[in-house]
């Protein structure tokens, strides 16, 4: 598999996962945007702690899905700074 096919394979794992979760009551469906940046650091912070427990327990599976939350995570923030950045160039000019 090319690495476009395994990045292709990869967002749309986590597009399903971010669908699966911002389908529940209550839950924001723009974190990135909804969220503050400190918010979003903790929760990547909380997702790398369980990535490193499934690496420690060998758990191959929910590593997968850990891996998915971390880069979802880390999307997220990436989104937030990203549209902070446009805001704050809009108010430069």
């Amino acid at each position: 598999m090319d690495y476009f096919r395994l990045a292709e394979k990869f967002l749309r794992e986590m597009h399903a996962k971010y669908m699966k979760s911002v389908s529940r009551p209550g839950n924001t469906p723009q974190p990135w945007f909804d969220f503050s940046e400190e918010k979003l650091l903790s929760r990547l912070f909380e997702e790398i702690d369980e990535l490193r427990e499934a690496v420690e327990k060998e758990d191959w599976e929910n590593l997968r899905d850990e891996l998915l939350d971390v880069a979802n995570f880390c999307m997220y923030l990436w989104g937030k700074l990203s549209v902070k950045n446009i805001y704050d160039k809009g108010e430069e000019q």
